[in-house]
Protein backbone atom coordinates (compact mmCIF):
# COMPACT_ATOMS: atom_id res chain seq x y z
CA UNK A 1 0.00 0.00 0.00
CA UNK A 2 2.86 2.42 0.77
CA UNK A 3 4.01 2.28 -2.88
CA UNK A 4 0.52 3.05 -4.07
CA UNK A 5 0.47 6.25 -2.01
CA UNK A 6 3.88 7.71 -2.84
CA UNK A 7 2.46 11.23 -3.22
CA UNK A 8 5.02 14.05 -3.39
CA UNK A 9 2.39 16.78 -3.63
CA UNK A 10 -0.94 17.10 -1.88
CA UNK A 11 -3.89 15.61 -3.74
CA UNK A 12 -7.58 16.02 -3.12
CA UNK A 13 -9.91 13.11 -2.50
CA UNK A 14 -11.31 13.62 -6.01
CA UNK A 15 -7.82 13.44 -7.54
CA UNK A 16 -7.09 10.24 -5.65
CA UNK A 17 -10.38 8.79 -6.88
CA UNK A 18 -9.39 9.69 -10.44
CA UNK A 19 -6.25 7.61 -9.90
CA UNK A 20 -8.39 4.65 -8.92
CA UNK A 21 -8.16 4.88 -5.12
CA UNK A 22 -11.40 4.22 -3.29
CA UNK A 23 -12.55 5.89 -0.07
CA UNK A 24 -11.65 2.65 1.70
CA UNK A 25 -8.12 2.71 0.25
CA UNK A 26 -7.58 6.28 1.41
CA UNK A 27 -8.93 5.61 4.90
CA UNK A 28 -6.71 2.54 5.32
CA UNK A 29 -3.67 4.47 4.07
CA UNK A 30 -4.27 7.23 6.61
CA UNK A 31 -4.71 4.71 9.43
CA UNK A 32 -1.47 2.97 8.42
CA UNK A 33 0.45 6.26 8.24
CA UNK A 34 1.06 6.04 4.49
CA UNK A 35 -1.03 9.16 3.93
CA UNK A 36 -1.54 12.22 6.11
CA UNK A 37 -4.60 14.43 5.99
CA UNK A 38 -3.51 18.07 5.65
CA UNK A 39 -7.05 19.41 5.57
CA UNK A 40 -10.51 18.08 4.89
CA UNK A 41 -10.20 15.99 1.72
CA UNK A 42 -6.49 16.81 1.05
CA UNK A 43 -3.74 14.21 1.52
CA UNK A 44 0.02 13.76 1.11
CA UNK A 45 2.67 11.14 1.89
CA UNK A 46 4.08 12.23 5.30
CA UNK A 47 7.73 11.74 4.30
CA UNK A 48 7.41 14.69 1.93
CA UNK A 49 6.48 17.12 4.72
CA UNK A 50 9.18 19.32 6.24
CA UNK A 51 7.19 20.14 9.38
CA UNK A 52 6.60 23.79 8.58
CA UNK A 53 3.21 25.52 8.62
CA UNK A 54 4.25 27.25 5.38
CA UNK A 55 4.57 23.98 3.48
CA UNK A 56 1.40 22.47 4.90
CA UNK A 57 -0.69 25.47 3.93
CA UNK A 58 1.04 25.81 0.55
CA UNK A 59 0.25 22.19 -0.33
CA UNK A 60 -3.40 22.58 0.64
CA UNK A 61 -3.71 25.93 -1.16
CA UNK A 62 -2.23 24.64 -4.41
CA UNK A 63 -4.43 21.55 -4.32
CA UNK A 64 -7.55 23.67 -3.77
CA UNK A 65 -6.56 26.05 -6.57
CA UNK A 66 -5.77 23.20 -8.95
CA UNK A 67 -9.23 21.69 -8.45
CA UNK A 68 -11.15 24.99 -8.40
CA UNK A 69 -14.23 25.01 -10.59
CA UNK A 70 -13.27 28.27 -12.26
CA UNK A 71 -9.99 29.04 -14.03
CA UNK A 72 -8.16 32.34 -13.57
CA UNK A 73 -8.31 32.34 -9.79
CA UNK A 74 -5.16 33.30 -7.89
CA UNK A 75 -3.99 32.48 -4.38
CA UNK A 76 -3.95 35.55 -2.17
CA UNK A 77 -3.19 36.83 1.34
CA UNK A 78 -1.85 34.03 3.58
CA UNK A 79 -2.16 31.47 0.78
CA UNK A 80 -0.26 33.70 -1.64
CA UNK A 81 2.39 34.27 1.04
CA UNK A 82 2.94 30.53 1.46
CA UNK A 83 3.63 30.12 -2.27
CA UNK A 84 5.86 33.19 -2.38
CA UNK A 85 8.02 31.68 0.35
CA UNK A 86 6.94 34.16 3.01
CA UNK A 87 6.29 33.21 6.65
CA UNK A 88 2.78 32.44 7.86
CA UNK A 89 3.59 32.59 11.59
CA UNK A 90 0.65 34.10 13.47
CA UNK A 91 -1.62 34.08 10.40
CA UNK A 92 -4.90 32.21 10.07
CA UNK A 93 -4.30 29.20 7.81
CA UNK A 94 -7.66 27.51 8.33
CA UNK A 95 -8.94 28.66 4.95
CA UNK A 96 -7.35 28.93 1.53
CA UNK A 97 -7.71 32.48 0.22
CA UNK A 98 -8.25 33.10 -3.50
CA UNK A 99 -9.11 36.11 -5.62
CA UNK A 100 -11.52 35.83 -8.51
CA UNK A 101 -11.76 39.01 -10.57
CA UNK A 102 -14.58 37.56 -12.68
CA UNK A 103 -17.05 37.73 -9.79
CA UNK A 104 -18.82 40.72 -8.31
CA UNK A 105 -17.00 42.47 -5.44
CA UNK A 106 -17.22 40.91 -2.02
CA UNK A 107 -16.05 37.91 -0.02
CA UNK A 108 -17.57 34.44 -0.12
CA UNK A 109 -16.63 31.51 2.08
CA UNK A 110 -17.22 27.81 1.52
CA UNK A 111 -15.52 26.76 4.75
CA UNK A 112 -12.38 25.47 3.06
CA UNK A 113 -11.94 28.40 0.67
CA UNK A 114 -12.54 32.13 0.97
CA UNK A 115 -13.09 33.87 -2.37
CA UNK A 116 -12.33 37.58 -2.48
CA UNK A 117 -12.64 40.20 -5.17
CA UNK A 118 -12.62 43.99 -5.22
CA UNK A 119 -12.35 46.96 -7.55
CA UNK A 120 -8.56 47.09 -7.77
CA UNK A 121 -6.82 46.28 -11.04
CA UNK A 122 -5.57 42.67 -10.99
CA UNK A 123 -2.00 42.21 -9.72
CA UNK A 124 -0.76 38.66 -10.11
CA UNK A 125 2.40 36.70 -10.81
CA UNK A 126 3.22 33.06 -11.47
CA UNK A 127 5.44 31.11 -9.05
CA UNK A 128 6.37 27.56 -10.08
CA UNK A 129 3.28 27.41 -12.27
CA UNK A 130 0.95 28.72 -9.56
CA UNK A 131 -0.96 32.00 -10.02
CA UNK A 132 -0.69 34.23 -6.93
CA UNK A 133 -1.23 37.88 -6.14
CA UNK A 134 1.89 40.01 -6.49
CA UNK A 135 4.21 40.19 -3.47
CA UNK A 136 3.34 43.84 -2.76
CA UNK A 137 -0.41 43.18 -2.91
CA UNK A 138 -0.02 40.05 -0.80
CA UNK A 139 1.83 42.00 1.90
CA UNK A 140 -0.69 44.86 1.92
CA UNK A 141 -3.71 42.55 1.97
CA UNK A 142 -2.25 40.67 4.94
CA UNK A 143 -1.44 44.00 6.60
CA UNK A 144 -5.03 45.22 6.34
CA UNK A 145 -6.70 41.98 7.43
CA UNK A 146 -4.34 40.31 9.93
CA UNK A 147 -2.75 41.06 13.28
CA UNK A 148 -0.03 43.68 13.21
CA UNK A 149 3.07 41.77 14.31
CA UNK A 150 2.62 38.75 11.98
CA UNK A 151 1.88 41.18 9.15
CA UNK A 152 5.11 43.04 9.86
CA UNK A 153 7.01 39.75 9.78
CA UNK A 154 5.56 39.02 6.32
CA UNK A 155 6.42 42.48 5.03
CA UNK A 156 9.94 42.38 6.47
CA UNK A 157 10.53 39.02 4.78
CA UNK A 158 9.24 40.25 1.42
CA UNK A 159 11.50 43.31 1.49
CA UNK A 160 14.49 41.29 2.69
CA UNK A 161 14.04 38.76 -0.13
CA UNK A 162 13.70 41.55 -2.71
CA UNK A 163 10.24 40.36 -3.71
CA UNK A 164 8.89 43.91 -3.63
CA UNK A 165 10.02 47.47 -2.94
CA UNK A 166 8.76 50.18 -0.61
CA UNK A 167 7.50 52.08 -3.65
CA UNK A 168 5.47 49.07 -4.78
CA UNK A 169 3.98 48.78 -1.31
CA UNK A 170 3.09 52.46 -1.38
CA UNK A 171 1.37 52.03 -4.74
CA UNK A 172 -0.74 49.23 -3.26
CA UNK A 173 -1.57 51.41 -0.24
CA UNK A 174 -2.85 54.09 -2.61
CA UNK A 175 -5.25 51.55 -4.11
CA UNK A 176 -6.85 50.62 -0.77
CA UNK A 177 -7.50 54.13 0.57
CA UNK A 178 -11.24 53.42 0.87
CA UNK A 179 -11.04 49.75 1.76
CA UNK A 180 -11.44 48.14 5.17
CA UNK A 181 -8.15 48.01 7.05
CA UNK A 182 -6.42 50.75 5.05
CA UNK A 183 -5.23 52.61 8.16
CA UNK A 184 -3.94 49.37 9.69
CA UNK A 185 -2.04 48.56 6.50
CA UNK A 186 -0.43 52.01 6.40
CA UNK A 187 0.79 51.54 9.98
CA UNK A 188 2.23 48.10 9.21
CA UNK A 189 4.07 49.30 6.10
CA UNK A 190 5.53 52.25 8.01
CA UNK A 191 7.08 49.79 10.49
CA UNK A 192 8.69 47.43 7.98
CA UNK A 193 12.43 46.91 7.85
CA UNK A 194 13.91 44.75 5.12
CA UNK A 195 17.08 44.17 7.15
CA UNK A 196 15.27 41.71 9.43
CA UNK A 197 16.38 38.18 8.59
CA UNK A 198 13.74 36.11 10.39
CA UNK A 199 10.31 36.20 11.96
CA UNK A 200 11.98 36.08 15.37
CA UNK A 201 13.97 39.22 14.57
CA UNK A 202 10.90 41.05 13.28
CA UNK A 203 8.81 40.07 16.26
CA UNK A 204 11.59 40.90 18.74
CA UNK A 205 12.06 44.39 17.30
CA UNK A 206 8.38 45.27 17.49
CA UNK A 207 7.74 43.72 20.91
CA UNK A 208 10.69 45.58 22.45
CA UNK A 209 9.93 48.95 20.86
CA UNK A 210 6.27 48.60 21.83
CA UNK A 211 7.45 48.32 25.43
CA UNK A 212 9.40 51.56 25.31
CA UNK A 213 12.87 50.35 24.32
CA UNK A 214 14.79 52.54 21.85
CA UNK A 215 14.69 51.40 18.23
CA UNK A 216 17.88 49.39 17.62
CA UNK A 217 19.99 49.41 14.48
CA UNK A 218 19.71 46.13 12.58
CA UNK A 219 22.41 43.91 11.11
CA UNK A 220 25.36 46.00 12.31
CA UNK A 221 28.99 45.10 11.69
CA UNK A 222 31.15 45.41 14.80
CA UNK A 223 34.93 45.82 14.89
CA UNK A 224 37.53 45.51 17.63
CA UNK A 225 39.90 48.27 18.79
CA UNK A 226 42.30 47.42 15.95
CA UNK A 227 39.64 47.74 13.28
CA UNK A 228 39.25 44.02 12.73
CA UNK A 229 35.76 42.72 11.98
CA UNK A 230 34.21 40.81 14.88
CA UNK A 231 30.65 40.03 13.99
CA UNK A 232 27.45 41.11 12.31
CA UNK A 233 24.84 41.41 15.04
CA UNK A 234 21.04 41.34 14.87
CA UNK A 235 20.39 44.40 17.04
CA UNK A 236 22.65 47.19 18.25
CA UNK A 237 21.78 49.98 20.62
CA UNK A 238 24.83 52.05 19.68
CA UNK A 239 24.39 54.77 22.30
CA UNK A 240 24.31 52.10 24.98
CA UNK A 241 26.95 49.83 23.40
CA UNK A 242 24.50 46.94 23.74
CA UNK A 243 24.10 44.00 21.36
CA UNK A 244 20.94 41.91 21.06
CA UNK A 245 20.89 38.52 19.35
CA UNK A 246 17.66 36.69 18.49
CA UNK A 247 18.58 33.00 18.29
CA UNK A 248 16.20 30.29 17.13
CA UNK A 249 16.39 27.22 19.38
CA UNK A 250 16.94 24.87 16.42
CA UNK A 251 20.24 26.63 15.76
CA UNK A 252 21.87 24.63 18.54
CA UNK A 253 20.09 21.31 17.97
CA UNK A 254 22.00 18.09 17.36
CA UNK A 255 25.72 17.40 17.23
CA UNK A 256 26.41 20.23 14.80
CA UNK A 257 24.76 22.54 17.31
CA UNK A 258 27.58 21.91 19.78
CA UNK A 259 30.10 23.33 17.31
CA UNK A 260 27.81 26.28 16.63
CA UNK A 261 27.48 26.91 20.34
CA UNK A 262 31.25 26.92 20.80
CA UNK A 263 31.68 29.31 17.88
CA UNK A 264 28.97 31.58 19.28
CA UNK A 265 30.75 31.58 22.66
CA UNK A 266 33.95 32.89 21.06
CA UNK A 267 31.99 35.43 19.06
CA UNK A 268 30.14 36.70 22.15
CA UNK A 269 33.42 36.99 24.07
CA UNK A 270 34.93 39.11 21.30
CA UNK A 271 31.86 41.38 21.27
CA UNK A 272 32.11 41.97 25.02
CA UNK A 273 35.89 42.42 24.93
CA UNK A 274 35.37 45.22 22.40
CA UNK A 275 33.45 47.16 25.06
CA UNK A 276 29.88 46.04 24.39
CA UNK A 277 27.22 44.39 26.49
CA UNK A 278 25.40 41.45 24.92
CA UNK A 279 22.12 39.65 25.45
CA UNK A 280 20.74 36.59 23.67
CA UNK A 281 17.14 35.42 23.52
CA UNK A 282 14.91 32.93 21.74
CA UNK A 283 11.27 32.31 20.96
CA UNK A 284 10.32 31.42 24.51
CA UNK A 285 11.77 34.73 25.73
CA UNK A 286 9.76 36.76 23.22
CA UNK A 287 6.64 34.88 24.27
CA UNK A 288 7.22 36.60 27.63
CA UNK A 289 7.99 39.96 26.05
CA UNK A 290 7.53 42.01 29.23
CA UNK A 291 10.27 40.01 30.91
CA UNK A 292 12.56 40.28 27.88
CA UNK A 293 12.05 44.04 27.72
CA UNK A 294 12.93 44.32 31.41
CA UNK A 295 16.15 42.36 30.83
CA UNK A 296 17.20 44.61 27.95
CA UNK A 297 16.26 47.73 29.89
CA UNK A 298 18.42 46.67 32.84
CA UNK A 299 21.32 45.98 30.50
CA UNK A 300 21.27 49.38 28.78
CA UNK A 301 20.47 51.36 31.96
CA UNK A 302 24.11 51.70 33.18
CA UNK A 303 25.22 52.99 29.79
CA UNK A 304 22.28 55.37 29.67
CA UNK A 305 23.02 56.80 33.12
Amino acid sequence: MSELFHIEQALTRQELAARGHTEYDVRRAVEAGHLESLARGVFITPTFLDGSREQRHREVAIARLRTARRSGRALAAVSGASVLGLPVWGLDTRQVVMVDQTRSPGSRSSGAVRLVTDGRPPATTVVAGVLVTSPARTVVDIARTSNRVPAIAVGDAALHAGLCSVDELQNELDLISKMTGAARARLVVSELNGLAESVLESRSRIELVDRGLPMPELQVNLYDNWGRWIARVDFYWREHRTVGEADGESKYAGQSGVAVLRKEKGRSDAIVEAGNRAIHWGWSDVDEADGLAARVRRLIAPAAA
